[in-house]
């Protein structure tokens, strides 16, 4: 007989709670896994990785300087201005266009968190959900002006 190692119903507080449903329950958490976890954690981060090793990887070297450091075709400098215009689309999101409504702030938020890498931020499931629903369409030609001087 196989044994689930993975606890679909760990033995915690909440079920001991007076009225607790657990089926309504149970959804969040996977959910949160989902969205936090695996996107937010893993395939976001990614994405991002695999954005920057297109412009800057080693068929993009055009030489090295004294101390024999690749100097790339894709500057740092041009590199951040790729992750700005990221964010300024992000931020440019309306309802009108969207269904959802994208303020700077939450723009900055990513910009920090997932391009600066700042370890004191963190996203909530909805936040996620936003991003689940219109990065795939903000990442669309983002790349455009970088692959045409190369």
């Amino acid at each position: 007989m196989q044994v689930l190692k993975h606890k679909l119903r760990p033995d915690n507080a909440y079920f001991k709670a007076i009225d607790f449903d657990v089926i309504l329950s149970a959804p969040k958490e996977e959910l949160h896994q989902i969205l936090i976890g695996l996107y937010g954690e893993h395939l976001l981060p990614a994405t991002m990785y695999e954005i920057e090793k297109v412009l800057r990887g080693p068929e993009t070297v055009k030489g090295y300087d004294k101390n024999g450091a690749p100097l790339y075709i894709i500057s740092k400098q041009r590199l951040k201005q790729v992750f700005a215009r990221l964010r300024n689309r992000l931020a440019s999101l309306d309802s009108s266009t969207s269904t959802i409504e994208v303020t700077p702030e939450y723009a900055s938020h990513f910009y920090d968190m997932y391009v600066k890498n700042h370890d004191g931020k963190h996203m909530t499931g909805d936040r996620m959900k936003i991003l689940m629903l219109n990065l795939p369409f903000l990442l669309r030609d983002l790349l455009l002006p970088e692959v045409n001087c190369m």
